[in-house]
Parts: structure tokens; C-alpha cells; sequence
């Protein structure tokens, strides 16, 4: 007969680990009361990935009440950046880039070499009519790459993809998320400007060179953990129609650390079906001719 008062629970039960935060730990039990004991005793059934055990009796005079545990280290991978050969080998077959084929209805061949030269704009090697929209920091690392299929008469978003996971990298191992278009603001005093899409950032980048164009990518990574580089910068926001209560509450936060603003244009200029539709600033600025806005 075992003689040790705590063991581990040998049902299936499982409880979040402290170091890797799954729903993989195994607890200890007090065998006399059955009741388990703190929640940082216990194993990580990730042995390989994890490995975290802390046991009772690795305490001297275990008592429960008087038992300080601190959460140990997250545990950090190093990042996986992009491949600069594979970052490069993407910069070209734009005739089968559906995004780019769509910008040639609506802008000239000058206008479109810039932005694809500008932003770093790829085209997939894997994915049938698939734009790359690169993150890349300031530092000049390809850090991710989103890839977006549009129609290319409409510029409508289709499916969604990444190069990391074409290039099937686990989840742990992406760089921290940043914004697209950032590594533009090296080297650069011009103001900022930040919409949501990447296409929205390159298109209003035709229409109003005098920003740098920045995307957040999707409505919630208006972060700012991801907009530290923006230190003392001059800032404007521009949310897509429905996001701006909400990225007008985020401003608070930002003023911390850079002169920010937000602009109403599409609230103020925008029609009321386009309003019914929730258009972005690219929606509204394609309809328009850039000679409006000069």
C-alpha cells in the first residue's frame, strides 16, 4: 500500500499548467481529505514541450496556508523570422497576384510599382491569386506574412492564410504580431496614419503621401505592446465605419507615449448606404479620384 499522503490525481482530470498555460496539469491529492492541494502542485503531462513538476514534498514542513509559490518564467521560444530568400523570391509575378491585378483597374502603372516596392507586397507561391502582406519591422525583419486572396475585379477579401503556417512553423515559434508598414518609419519624420486593412493602408497611400501608412491588421490589435516604435511620433487614427467608439476609447492609452488623434472622415463624408455597408477608407477613397484630395 502507497504510504504517501499527497499524490498525484490518477483520473483524467486536467487543470491549466502554471509555466505553459494548457489545460494539461495533473494536481496532487491529500489522500486523508481527497481534496486537492494547491494549484501549483502537480505534472505537466507535456513532458517534452513543458516539462513543469512541483511537488509538496519539495517544500520543507509542507503546510498548505503557509505554502508561497511564485509562477515560474514563462517560457519564451525564439522567434522564427521569415527566410530573406523566401521574402525575396516572393517579390515578383504580380500578373497572378489577385490583389494587384485589382489596383490596376482603379490606378497607373507607376502608382502601383511604388506601393509594391514601398510596402514589400508579395505574391504566393502556393496559393492560387494570393497577395503577401509582409510585417516588417523596423529593424528590417520579415517577422510575418498574411496572405489574402481578393477578387480581382471587385477587391473583395477572400480566404485568409500565412506564411508560417505554409511553411507549417509552430504557433509558438511566430514572432510577436507588429504593424504592417512599419519598417517605413525609419528614417522618417513624416506623421503616421493607421487604418485596419493592409489594403486600405496601401490605397490611401496613393491618395495622401504625406503619412506613413500603417495596419493594424484586424479591429483588436490596435495594441499598445505593438505600437512602441511609434514613440513620440504624430499619430492619426482612422477606423474603419462601426470601429470608431471603440478605437476612439484606445486613444487614452496611446497618449502616453505619442501625440494622437482621430479622424471622422468617414462618419462626416460617407453616404448613408455606404454607412449601412461598414465601408473602410479604402472603399471610399477608390470611388474618388486622387485629384480630389490634392
Amino acid at each position: 500500500m502507497n504510504s504517501f499522503r499527497y499524490q498525484l490525481d490518477d483520473s483524467s482530470r486536467k487543470f491549466e499548467c502554471p509555466a505553459c498555460n494548457r489545460k494539461r496539469l495533473v494536481r496532487f491529492i491529500d489522500q486523508e481529505t481527497r481534496d486537492y492541494l494547491e494549484p501549483t502542485f502537480g505534472r505537466c503531462d507535456r513532458e517534452q514541450n513543458c516539462g513543469y513538476f512541483h511537488s509538496p514534498y519539495q517544500v520543507d514542513s509542507f503546510k498548505r496556508e503557509q505554502t508561497s509559490y511564485q509562477k515560474p518564467p514563462e517560457v519564451k521560444y525564439p522567434s522564427k523570422y521569415i527566410p530573406k530568400k523566401l521574402f525575396e523570391k516572393s517579390l515578383c509575378n504580380y500578373d497572378q497576384n489577385n490583389f494587384i491585378r485589382f489596383m490596376r483597374r482603379h490606378f497607373d502603372k507607376e502608382a502601383i510599382c511604388k506601393v509594391i516596392d514601398t510596402f514589400k507586397i508579395g505574391t504566393s507561391l502556393k496559393i492560387s491569386g494570393g497577395c503577401i502582406f509582409y510585417q516588417i519591422d523596423i529593424n528590417g525583419n520579415v517577422r510575418r506574412g498574411k496572405i489574402m486572396v481578393y477578387n480581382p475585379e471587385t477587391g473583395n477579401r477572400g480566404a485568409i492564410n500565412s506564411v508560417h503556417c505554409q511553411l507549417k512553423i509552430d504557433k509558438q515559434y511566430y514572432p510577436k504580431w507588429r504593424f504592417f508598414g512599419e519598417h517605413l518609419l525609419k528614417d522618417n519624420d513624416k506623421p503616421v496614419a493607421i487604418v485596419e486593412s493592409e489594403k486600405t493602408a496601401v490605397i490611401a497611400s496613393i491618395y495622401f503621401p504625406e503619412f506613413v501608412w500603417l495596419a493594424t491588421g484586424t479591429k483588436s490589435t490596435l495594441k499598445t505592446e505593438y505600437a512602441q516604435v511609434l514613440k513620440g511620433r504624430s499619430v492619426t487614427l482612422f477606423p474603419d465605419i462601426g470601429a470608431y467608439q471603440d478605437w476612439f476609447e484606445k486613444m487614452e492609452s496611446f497618449s502616453a507615449f505619442c501625440d494622437i488623434s482621430i479622424s471622422n472622415l468617414l462618419e462626416a463624408k460617407s453616404e448613408d448606404f455606404e454607412k449601412k455597408e461598414g465601408l473602410d477608407l479604402a472603399d471610399y477613397l477608390i470611388t474618388r479620384s486622387v485629384g480630389e484630395f490634392l
